[in-house]
């Protein structure tokens, strides 16, 4: 199973960051763009785990502590690519942000789960491929509430990338 940790938004949210994402796609030429039900923000990336894993997982989501919180989202910007660039919407490094990964991340590691060494650089990807005029920059930011976070279950499915929860934990 391809396994990630995110924090999922509410309608409201994903909508705003949809249109921001829109607003990519119309400038550009070449893309693979998100579409709106898998719009996330990924905590850690755990890629191909066994079934045996997903009591470590939950077991590590649910030793973390944190409190309800909100975010801000304003920046656009890329990695770039050969094949074209990833684009994304930036998220503000909170403190209760990095907090919340750097605290899963510890936990998962304590439990034997490979985690990634890379710093966390928290985003929303957009696009994949992308081939653009659209400039990087500021945008009206999206506050969103974070008041749970998710395992999350990536299988290819009709053509596209499904993305399933499989468990959630509630801040509290």
């Amino acid at each position: 199973m391809r396994l990630f940790i995110a924090v999922l938004f509410p309608p409201d949210a994903v909508s705003r960051i949809a249109a921001i994402r829109d607003s990519v796609h119309d400038l550009s030429v070449a893309g693979s763009f998100t579409p709106a039900e898998n719009l996330h923000l990924t905590l850690e990336f755990l890629g191909e785990c066994g079934q045996q894993k997903l009591p470590l997982i939950t077991e590590a989501m649910e030793a973390v502590s944190a409190e309800p919180f909100s975010i801000s989202m304003g920046r656009i910007g890329f990695f770039q690519r050969p094949d074209g660039d990833i684009w994304w919407l930036g998220a503000d490094e909170s403190s209760a942000l990095i907090s919340l990964q750097r605290n899963l991340r510890r936990e998962l590691a304590v439990r034997g789960l490979r985690v990634e060494k890379r710093k966390y650089r928290p985003h929303i990807t957009l696009g994949r491929r992308v081939v653009t005029n659209a400039r990087t920059g500021r945008t009206e930011p999206v506050i969103a509430r974070v008041s749970s976070f998710s395992l999350m279950l990536s299988e290819r499915g009709e053509g596209r990338m499904v993305y399933t929860p499989l468990y959630t934990r509630e801040l509290e």
